[in-house]
């Protein structure tokens, strides 16, 4: 009986290693996606939104290093915070071109206006 006792007390930091936290999959594919949507949309044109996705981009090279020394959980948080830097990079990214479409509305609004009151004159 005491050498039962001690060989299931010797296995059970064998059986705990087989529960560990399965690999981030998922949140590694969101936060690469949204780095790449954000660098489609032009987040390199702006010091913002290039700096969110550098950060993105540094933690999800952090996280595949903690993924393959198996730190499963923490590689999940990681890509967590890299998909939310990557996503605030993308917002930014889409801000600037908003604002870019806003200013050339108004130069051509502004122009058409100039135009039209130029020519209504005798």
């Amino acid at each position: 009986m005491r050498n039962l006792i001690i060989v299931l007390l010797a296995a059970t930091p064998l059986t705990a290693g087989c529960a560990s936290f399965p690999p981030p999959t998922q949140h590694m594919a969101d936060a690469e996606s949204a780095t790449r949507s954000a660098k489609e949309l032009g987040a390199d044109g702006q010091p913002a939104a290039r700096l969110e996705v550098k950060l993105a981009e540094e933690q999800i090279a952090q996280a595949k290093l903690l993924v393959s020394n198996g730190d499963n959980k923490r590689a999940d948080f990681v890509l967590m915070r890299a998909r939310a830097d990557a996503e605030l990079g993308l917002a930014l990214a889409r801000e600037q071109g908003a604002n870019t479409e806003t200013q050339k509305t108004i130069e051509q609004s502004s122009a058409t206006l100039n135009a039209n009151t130029q020519g209504a004159r005798p």
